[in-house]
């Protein structure tokens, strides 16, 4: 799925249906944006995500496969900030 996605702010690898999931992180954008915002989860083969702020969206693409490690050691991809747009009215 590379369509932009907006994904879940839970922390989870897969859900009820048994969906696999990821964390993810998101680098850029503006200073504004929540940490609980940057820290989320998202489905297996997203490639960008939207996440709505003050009247538009904020735009992250993946940089890559597996950029770091958490705390507990479980792998998380970095999503960076490629652009914003406005909702339309």
């Amino acid at each position: 799925m590379d369509d932009l996605t907006s994904v879940s702010s839970a922390r989870r690898f897969s859900d009820v249906r048994g969906d696999e999931h990821f964390e993810v992180v998101l680098e850029g954008g503006p200073v504004g944006l929540p940490a609980t915002t940057r820290a989320r989860s998202a489905p297996t083969g997203t490639g960008r995500i939207k996440v709505p702020y003050l009247g538009g969206y904020e735009h992250f693409e993946r940089s890559g496969d597996h950029d770091g490690l958490n705390d507990d050691a479980s792998r998380v991809v970095i999503f960076r900030w490629t652009m914003r747009t406005k909702i339309a009215e």
